[in-house]
């Protein structure tokens, strides 16, 4: 008889130290409500203003099966220095509420020059500017940056696929 009554005292201090220790665990795994509420998701209307190039970097495709090569990656390393230097050479990326954007030059006056502009769109919580490379804009926290990638490919050799840019409100 010895044998069930160790059995269930082992079993009731397990049970115990798992009580207790539920009460640390809870807490932490715990979401309530009002904060899965809180999740962001951008209107149109947040993408709307004055963005200024804070950075760039590579990435691989999110469809790219294989590990990158060293050879690919230095390819599109070495193209996403030439693409941040063509954006770095506007002052800013302006795009308003009727559905256009413009990467102004600098010293371009606020309004009416339009060196490399265009229409854009809003769908799926992003805003995507009508190019062949099909840019989307993501904001993902609330007066956040915006992040550009790419969806398309003008053609195979193309890497626009592994680039990300992102851009801070300048107004």
């Amino acid at each position: 008889m010895q044998y069930p009554t160790k059995a269930t005292c082992a079993v009731a201090l397990l049970f115990a130290i798992g009580t207790m220790g539920m009460g640390y665990i809870l807490p932490v795994a715990y979401i309530s409500s009002a904060q899965a509420q809180e999740d962001y998701l951008p209107t149109q209307k947040d993408f709307v203003g004055k963005w200024k190039l804070n950075g760039g970097a590579i990435r691989p495709p999110r469809d790219m099966k294989d590990a990158p090569t060293p050879e690919q990656e230095a390819a599109a390393s070495e193209f996403q220095q030439t693409v941040t230097a063509f954006y770095g050479a506007f002052d800013y990326l302006e795009i308003t509420a009727d559905g256009r954007y413009n990467f102004h030059q600098p010293g371009d006056p606020t309004s009416g020059a339009c060196v490399w502009c265009g229409t854009w769109s809003f769908s799926n919580s992003s805003a995507w500017l009508k190019l062949e490379t099909a840019p989307r804009l993501d904001i993902y926290a609330k007066d956040g940056d915006m992040q550009m990638t790419y969806t398309a490919e003008p053609d195979e050799k193309s890497k626009y696929a592994w680039l990300v840019f992102g851009w801070t409100k300048a107004e």
